[in-house]
């Protein structure tokens, strides 16, 4: 029972995070308003407002005009709730739970917003930058010189990029993500989440490169690869760590 109210509340904060990032996107209010088709703009009834069943039921597709709804919809609320249960499985209902949830959803916000819009938005990584270091020094679970020397460290790896490349290497988005990995992970776990997206984007962008889809002039949203190595560590660092040590040990 615990877990399929852990998984209905993501699937509802999945909804909601899809909301956010398109109502950011346009200029809309986030929390104000009704939901409405983007394509005829008629208002969203109740009955297909239901996370995933909705979308399921109207075969994806507008109940008044019969326009495609983005298949981001239901991927994300199907994420969001399966991540949450992943949670709730390694944390059972302790507090890490929360800000882990927290994590999470900043993350995924963060991660289809820059893959979307090739851009990381102050809005969110910000308000997550505070909460994360709110939350890791109230909880204590990472030393708090870890957590401040991970993201100032992290925060200056992309800045000096961004300096010495004027710009055209990394955005200032990339500046305040890493400054938010540390304050999520830490410095040895930010590190390694660190490794771990350019080791992913790299793998990625070889594949997309070799297969034609796009040049070496194309520009990869690297954030997303950021989210991914981030949303890792926080899940199973001290195994991937532990895992790769063991090769030395």
């Amino acid at each position: 029972m615990g877990i399929f109210l852990v998984l209905l509340f993501g699937l509802c904060v999945g909804s909601f995070l899809n909301v956010a990032i398109f109502r950011v996107h346009e200029g809309d209010e986030v929390v104000r308003g009704r939901s409405k088709c983007m394509k005829c703009e008629e208002p969203i009834g109740p009955r297909d407002l239901v996370p995933l069943l909705s979308y399921l039921v109207l075969k994806g597709r507008c109940r008044r005009c019969k326009a495609v709804v983005s298949w981001q919809y239901p991927v994300i609320e199907l994420i969001t709730g399966l991540l949450f249960v992943v949670l709730y499985l390694l944390h059972g209902l302790e507090m890490v739970l929360v800000r882990d949830i927290v994590f999470i959803s900043y993350l995924i916000i963060i991660f289809v917003y820059d893959l979307r819009y090739m851009y990381i938005l102050d809005k969110f990584t910000i308000p997550a930058m505070i909460f994360a270091l709110l939350a890791n020094l109230w909880l204590g679970l990472v030393p708090a010189w870890s957590i401040l020397v991970g993201g100032i460290t992290l925060s200056a790896f992309f800045g000096i990029q961004y300096l010495v490349s004027r710009g055209k290497w990394v955005g200032g988005g990339d500046i305040r993500m890493g400054a938010l990995m540390g304050f999520m992970l830490g410095l040895t776990h930010g590190l390694v989440a660190l490794f771990l997206a350019y080791v992913l984007g790299g793998l990625v962008g070889a594949y997309l490169l070799l297969s034609g889809k796009v040049d070496r002039k194309t520009p990869i949203p690297f954030g997303t690869f950021l989210a991914i190595g981030t949303l890792l560590m926080l899940l199973s660092g001290d195994f991937i760590i532990n895992w790769y040590l063991g090769f030395f040990v």
